[in-house]
């Protein structure tokens, strides 16, 4: 594992990489307020497959830039990103592999730039949430709320241990070990302790969704060969009785595998990283 730095046009990007040389080019990308250290258990495996591996922290994530003061997270800004971190790397069509959020930019920008990729791997994720047309005056009167009343100050921890505990009892539920890989690459010392280097504004609201038809409409416009890979415990369907999105991508491969919502952390690692595998190289 090497620790590397991408300086792209306007922000500069933290990252890991496994098996430089390798060569299949994997470009990966971590879920909400993880960071590149969600794939310490499954790049190894993908990099001794082949696989020149390279997972980024996200702007406002692990050792990467936060945006300019007065700027937000809009979910649609990370696209212009991947698409110049591949430029940056010179990389021609690699492997995007996304968790989470980063499966739903990975499929953002798929439909958008798809010519530029030669595979698409979707974990955990199928398109971002959808909110009806008539909730955006609401949405908006909310970020905006937000935006003009930010939080002061970030609650320190006096101690790792306390940060990975309360992490393992985070959204979706991970292992200690689990926990401890992403919190170690998450923490800054300060006098009172430790803190969260993630962007605060990465937990504001967002002043515009998608509604479903706009997501159903991108995610049909994705023509290239993808795997989605859903958790027994985790937060999609493969059914498509149940999961209406699955229209969309029908011609995707689809995978289920043992584990939670962090399967790539904590739940069968060798099962997804042998189906990741064996598509990347059909």
């Amino acid at each position: 594992m090497k620790e590397i730095s991408l300086q792209l046009p306007d922000i500069k990007l933290g990252g890991l990489r496994w098996g430089e040389g390798n060569p299949v080019r994997v470009l990966a990308l971590h879920g909400w307020l993880d960071n590149a250290a969600s794939y310490t258990f499954l790049a190894p495996k993908l990099a001794e497959a082949g696989c020149d591996i390279i997972a980024l922290d996200l702007p406002g994530h692990g050792n990467s830039q936060h945006r300019p003061s007065g700027s937000s997270y809009h979910l649609v800004d990370y696209i212009r990103e991947v698409g110049q971190a591949i430029e940056v790397l010179e990389w021609h069509r690699p492997v995007l592999l996304g968790h989470s959020l980063g499966a739903v930019v990975s499929s953002l920008y798929a439909s958008a730039a798809g010519e530029s990729l030669s595979k698409l791997v979707l974990m955990e994720a199928l398109g971002p949430m959808a909110d009806p047309a008539e909730r955006t005056g609401e949405n908006i009167k909310r970020a905006l709320n937000r935006a003009l009343n930010p939080s002061a100050k970030k609650r320190p921890y006096y101690s790792i241990e306390k940060a990975v505990e309360d992490r393992s009892r985070g959204f979706g539920g991970i292992t200690h070990q689990a926990a401890e890989a992403l919190v170690r690459r998450n923490l800054v010392a300060d006098k009172q302790g430790w803190v969260w280097k993630t962007d605060s504004r990465l937990r504001w609201p967002s002043f515009l969704r998608f509604t479903e038809p706009q997501v159903e409409n991108y995610l049909s416009a994705i023509n290239l060969p993808t795997l989605l890979v859903a958790a027994s415990n985790g937060i999609i369907s493969l059914d498509p009785e149940s999961n209406s999105r699955l229209r969309c991508v029908s011609h995707a491969k689809k995978v289920l595998v043992e584990g939670g919502h962090h399967m790539h952390m904590d739940g069968d690692v060798a099962h997804l990283a042998r189906e990741i595998v064996s598509f990347i190289q059909k």
